[in-house]
């Protein structure tokens, strides 16, 4: 009977150290899953959150780039609205240059003159009247005209010269004979220290078309009255040019009787 009892007990005994290991056992089975369950769940929520921070910044980085493209855009349409204002204004300026470049042309006020006096033809008075005490000449200066339109000393113009004509009423002496020239009278544009012949020819075409009838050297022995006009072309332009007029020394045909030289000076006046 003790036996049986003892048995029983051991039996009991055992029994109940087995269910305590497997309960241990059981719960400790029942809470390892729970941990990692919620170690996986950590997980997943660090992985959601780390995905929800990378789509943030994935999408405040799509936004800064959207931000950008449009400030680039603003930047771009506001380089080329200067642009365009830039090249308004300097089209405007062009425009403005060229009109009053247009103008300045128009009115004659710059740039060279294109085969054309220099300035307005006009005529002065001269009134110079002398004569040669040895041959008897009587020479008569009229006038003259400045600023003579040519188109033949057109260069001489345009780099600052003039043609100038000048008007002269001959009567011959009858003492002696020979010819009085067109050499005769010279013109200086430097004050009288140097003197050059006329250029008559070559412009009696234009001279004649203009109404002035071009001088012809004269024949003492025709006596009369003879009037025509010189052109002198002065390189540089003068308010006033000198004319002399210069008969040189001679001798008397079959004798020794010499003939002093006679010379006369006077001015052209301006305009």
């Amino acid at each position: 009977m003790k036996r049986m009892k003892r048995a029983t007990f051991t039996a009991a005994a055992l029994l109940s150290c087995t269910l305590t290991f497997s309960g241990c056992s059981l719960i400790s089975q029942v809470v390892q899953p729970e941990q990692d369950q919620t170690g996986e769940q950590t997980n997943a929520d660090g992985q959601d959150q780390g995905n929800q921070d990378q789509n943030g910044q994935d999408q405040g980085d799509q936004n800064g780039q959207e931000q950008s493209g449009q400030d680039q855009g603003d930047q771009s349409g506001q380089d080329q609205a200067n642009g365009q204002d830039s090249s308004s204004d300097q089209s405007a300026s062009n425009s403005s240059n060229s009109s009053s470049s247009s103008t300045s042309s128009a009115d004659g006020s710059t740039g060279s003159d294109s085969g054309a006096s220099s300035g307005s033809q006009g005529q002065v008075s001269i009134g110079e009247s002398f004569e040669d005490p040895e041959m008897q000449d009587k020479i008569e200066v009229l006038s003259a005209v400045r600023n003579f339109d040519s188109s033949k000393k057109a260069s001489s113009i345009e780099l600052g010269g003039e043609v100038v004509l000048l008007e002269v009423k001959v009567t011959p002496g009858q003492k002696y004979s020979g010819l009085i020239q067109s050499g005769a009278l010279k013109i200086s544009e430097d004050g009288g220290t140097n003197f050059r012949y006329d250029q008559t020819d070559g412009l009696e075409a234009e001279m004649r078309a203009a109404g002035f009838e071009p001088w012809e050297d004269i024949n003492r022995r025709d006596g009369g009255t003879h009037q025509g006009w010189l052109a002198y072309v002065p390189n540089e332009k003068q308010d006033t040019y000198t004319i002399r007029y210069e008969r040189g020394p001679g001798k008397v045909m079959g004798t020794d009787e010499k003939v002093p030289e006679f010379t006369k000076t006077f001015d052209i006046p301006a305009l």
